[in-house]
């Protein structure tokens, strides 16, 4: 049976270290669409955070943003979200006051606000990626907890792995941690890591799943290519899933196949291998 569907993640297997996404990347994914195959954009960006790198692309695709907490057209149009509910969001940050300086609520809107963190946020926290790449988009309150009148697409904790991982087993403990789901980006050449909190069954694999289910496209049909922790359940959900040369240390299974790094094209690599071959 032909693939019908590649699921990409975006940071470390699209995008090559400069954040941009190849030649042989754009040219690969165009010639698999033009073969009917559905090109699945999965991401742990926000939606707005994630658009301005892929609208360059000369194809028809799906967005899942946020860690599958949200899938649109590249237009905004939304048909399935997946959002942590505000009074679970507000718990989580109740048990993990400590890590307030690299806490952030995420909301699924336009501009101010759309990223919310506490007036004591740190540089080396969420605060500095967010001020350096989406200024606008930053809202600094006095109470995080407070922030809550709408439900958020998440809570995230990030930063230096040794100041911010304690936060899991912290909530894993806490009375909230039978109600969210947490996965791990973890970005070990650059010493940061990502905690994201998300609605209790929220994945990428799920989001790819309910897609996937819409389209009439099973699992044996889907190429998933990733590098990172947060791609586990959408490349378990692949027929053929595909680690990135660049990947996770212990990511997946030892008979899961690997492609190039993303500095390498490996994108592309694992598209002429698994669609174009023989074409």
């Amino acid at each position: 049976m032909p693939i019908r569907l590649i699921a990409t993640d975006l940071d470390g297997t699209l995008l090559n270290s400069q954040g941009k996404i190849s030649d042989a990347n754009r040219q690969a994914l165009l010639s698999a669409a033009e073969r009917g195959v559905q090109i699945v954009i999965v991401t742990g960006r926000r939606f707005h955070s994630a658009r301005p790198h892929v609208e360059p692309l000369p194809c028809p695709l799906t967005l899942i943003t946020s860690n599958g907490a949200r899938i649109s057209t590249l237009g905004g149009e939304v048909f399935y979200r997946d959002f942590l509910s505000r009074e679970v969001a507000r718990q989580a940050l109740v048990h993990t006051r400590a890590y307030r300086p690299y806490a952030v609520a995420i909301f699924d809107a336009a501009g101010y606000g759309q990223v919310t963190l506490q007036s004591c946020a740190v540089p080396e926290g969420p605060l500095g990626w967010y001020l350096r790449n989406s200024a606008d988009c930053v809202k600094l309150v006095p109470d995080l907890e407070a922030v809550f009148d709408t439900d958020p697409v998440q809570v995230m904790i990030g930063g230096p792995p040794a100041a911010i991982e304690p936060a899991e087993a912290r909530l894993r403990d806490s009375p909230v941690g039978t109600k969210v789901h947490l996965t791990w980006t973890k970005y070990l050449t650059r010493n940061i890591s990502l905690l994201d909190v998300m609605n209790y069954g929220c994945s990428k694999g799920r989001a790819l799943e309910h897609w996937a289910q819409r389209q009439g496209i099973q699992p044996h049909e889907v190429l998933a290519i990733g590098d990172n922790f947060n791609d586990l359940e959408m490349l378990r959900f692949a027929g053929i899933p595909v680690l990135m040369g660049n990947c996770c240390p212990g990511l997946g299974y030892p008979n899961w196949p690997r492609t190039l790094s993303n500095d390498e094209d490996g994108v592309a690599a694992a598209i002429k291998k698994y669609i174009l071959a023989g074409c």
